[in-house]
């Protein structure tokens, strides 16, 4: 094999398209961490609920409703408190990811944790948009 055809198999240009493609999908991933980790919790605090729910069937409704509110509010808490640590983490990588030369990269990053914000409002704003009664 000569090397003119090494060359042509490994062309720089396409190599640094390839690069800056790989990268660009590294920071949507990267940016998609704290909407991932987010469902994670959310999830998991929804089965812990159904979870205590059935533990306590026997002990009558009050217990139960104390029982999965308790379970609700603390495992919406931990999933905020994650989510915010996870996007505090995020933006510092992406802030290191400027100062190092790599605007591809943080550019799909900040665009996914646009995405992730569009996600975590569209429930406020669509309970804002739709009524809240029955038309008459």
């Amino acid at each position: 094999m000569s090397s003119q055809m090494y060359d042509a198999f490994n062309d720089p240009g396409q190599s640094l398209y390839l690069q800056q493609k790989g990268s660009a999908l590294r920071g949507v991933l990267a940016g998609l961490i704290p909407l991932g980790l987010l469902l994670v919790f959310v999830a998991l605090t929804v089965v812990l609920t159904a979870l205590a729910r059935q533990l306590l069937a026997s002990s009558g409704f009050f217990a139960q409703q104390q029982t999965a509110l308790i379970v609700l509010i603390a495992g919406l808490i931990v999933a905020l408190v994650v989510f915010i640590i996870a996007l505090v983490r995020a933006l510092r990588k992406i802030t290191s990811l400027q100062r190092n030369g790599a605007f591809g990269q943080a550019r799909a990053a900040l665009f996914a944790l646009g995405c992730t914000a569009l996600v975590v409002l569209l429930p406020v704003v669509l309970a804002i948009v739709l009524p809240q009664n029955p038309a008459p």
